[in-house]
């Protein structure tokens, strides 16, 4: 536009942009100047799996993105000791915000009671701790993953004969009960099941997260109910374990055959999406990784700038209140055949 043959209005107009455009300009340079003051200390539990791994990755992606500081991020290598000694650590080299997946629910507490008393926020990510307190843990809805599992299992004992004369039996292998999440997944889907199928026999058998107790139940379960329809499993990791056991029993058909023993988990990995696209696993609920990162990212942008984490309903899930704090459960994708290739799922974005 030429000024020059423009009349005074239009140059007052002119000049109010460019004077609101520059004031934009600033506040956005305040902001990301602000920003860079929040320095954060992470760590994972370790760095040897694809989930860890891709937790770190996204998660510096996040802090970058928002223009915060990342001041370290060990490994502690599955050591709560070094996981604490770590974040201790981090702080006295300047963190003011921990964010960290807790290795032990107990053994995390000192590191955040020192943040407690230092005025550090804390950020849990995956699992809560059992004390001290939280500016906000962001999880999964593991309730709401085994009560998706129970619905997918449902739906798939439906279209078998045991449906009709009332005979199905599922087999589900638990987490570890003594883990928040071990727990929420197990009680989602045991109740949503007796809620929709009472009549369904349920057996349960403990696994502690391991894949060979998780062998030894289902060929205990397998050899003492030869007509086993059906098999939950709260994590993928057993999964080619399980499937070792039904093929030795004769059990192996792939989804989709009337034989098939119906097999539905829980997590997204890599592994987990290539076995349902190979047909020897029916689904799975795939963790909501992606979101751990940008949502505890958003929330300490919130919370270092005055704002406060509301409990309530949300689009992407829900914030509950807790002993330790409140609580973002993001929900969970159920995955099958028709959707296994989705590029979002963080199993489909590892290596990439």
């Amino acid at each position: 536009m030429n000024l020059t043959k423009q009349g005074p209005a239009r140059r007052q107009l002119a000049s109010a942009i460019a004077a609101g455009a520059l004031l934009l300009a600033l506040t956005a340079g305040t902001a990301v100047a602000q920003n860079s003051d929040i320095r954060i200390g992470f760590t994972p539990k370790f760095l040897k799996d694809d989930f860890q791994t891709l937790m770190l990755d996204l998660s510096k992606k996040a802090f970058a993105a928002k223009g915060f500081t990342l001041v370290g991020a060990p490994d502690p290598n599955g050591d709560i000791a070094a996981q604490v000694d770590g974040l201790e650590n981090l702080m006295a080299n300047g963190a003011n915000v921990i964010v960290f997946a807790p290795l032990d629910a107990a053994g995390i507490v000192p590191a955040i009671k020192k943040a407690n008393e230092t005025n550090v926020l804390v950020f849990s990510i995956d699992d809560g701790p059992a004390g001290g307190k939280v500016t906000a843990t962001v999880r999964a809805d593991n309730l709401g993953a085994g009560v998706q599992g129970a619905k997918e299992m449902v739906k798939r004992l439906q279209g078998k004969a045991c449906w009709s004369d009332n005979s199905c039996i599922v087999l589900e292998l638990q987490g570890a009960q003594t883990t928040p999440n071990g727990l929420d997944r197990s009680n989602g889907f045991s109740q949503t099941l007796h809620d929709l199928a009472p009549k369904v026999t349920l057996i349960q058998r403990p696994t502690e997260w391991t894949a060979d107790m998780a062998a030894d139940a289902t060929q205990n379960v397998i050899t003492q109910n030869p007509s086993l329809n059906g098999i939950f499993m709260a994590s993928e990791l057993m999964a080619s374990a399980v499937n070792a056991q039904l093929t030795a029993a004769g059990k192996g058909a792939a989804v989709g055959d009337p034989d098939s023993v119906i097999r539905v988990a829980i997590d997204g990995t890599p592994q987990g999406l290539q076995l349902i696209r190979d047909k020897a696993l029916d689904a799975t609920v795939s963790q909501p990784l992606g979101d751990y990162a940008t949502k505890t990212a958003e929330l300490i942008d919130l919370v270092f700038h005055g704002g406060k984490i509301e409990i309530g309903p949300r689009d992407d899930g829900q914030v509950i209140d807790t002993p330790v704090g409140p609580q973002y459960q993001l929900n969970a994708t159920l995955v099958t055949g028709d959707n296994v290739d989705t590029p979002t799922l963080w199993g489909n974005q590892v290596g990439k």
